[in-house]
């Protein structure tokens, strides 16, 4: 997705993914300060802690996807004449599929760690772990943004958001 016109106004994606993400926390936090009247507070932990899955659940699926579109063009430049089905859009598809579902990892675990920051937990080490989880995926998420946009130097934003990516990999599993 290119983006698209409206009037003489042309939105990136990232703008479309970043107000839907900001609406959608605003929900979660009116939510997590408000709570959901019929459930208790146990069983809204346990909503928040499924947001906290899915959001992994997204980010294994972002890392696949990069992985998996590395691969086929490391295998159709070893063998030109192999996957001659892939084109140019089935790794952009890919590259595409790879940055939403990174946006609705970072949503989804902004969903969860709004209900932590408003009901701060007794077990502050795993508050402290979720923070700073939170504070690696808001750089992880930067990082893909100056990259797409061109920001900085494309090597430099590159190699940052792969090395930021692989340190909030650990940071998510000290937080587990």
């Amino acid at each position: 997705m290119d983006g698209f016109t409206y009037g003489r106004t042309k939105f990136s994606p990232t703008i479309i993914y970043a107000l839907i993400c900001g609406f959608l926390t605003a929900i979660s936090f009116w939510v997590s300060y408000h709570g959901i009247a019929d459930w208790s507070f146990r069983t809204q932990r346990g909503f928040w802690n499924l947001m906290g899955f899915f959001s992994l659940f997204f980010t294994m699926g972002s890392v696949l996807l990069w992985f998996l579109k590395k691969r086929i063009i490391r295998g159709k430049q070893r063998e030109p004449g192999s996957l001659v089905w892939v084109n140019g859009s089935i790794i952009k598809g890919l590259r595409e599929a790879h940055v939403t579902l990174g946006w609705l990892a970072f949503t989804f675990g902004l969903g969860h760690s709004a209900f932590y920051l408003v009901n701060l937990s007794s077990r502050m080490n795993n508050v402290f772990s979720g923070m700073v989880a939170l504070a690696g995926m808001i750089l992880v998420l930067l990082t893909g943004i100056m990259y797409r946009h061109k920001i900085i130097s494309m090597k430099t934003c590159r190699m940052s958001h792969r090395v930021i990516s692989c340190i909030f990999g650990l940071l998510i599993l000290a937080h587990i």
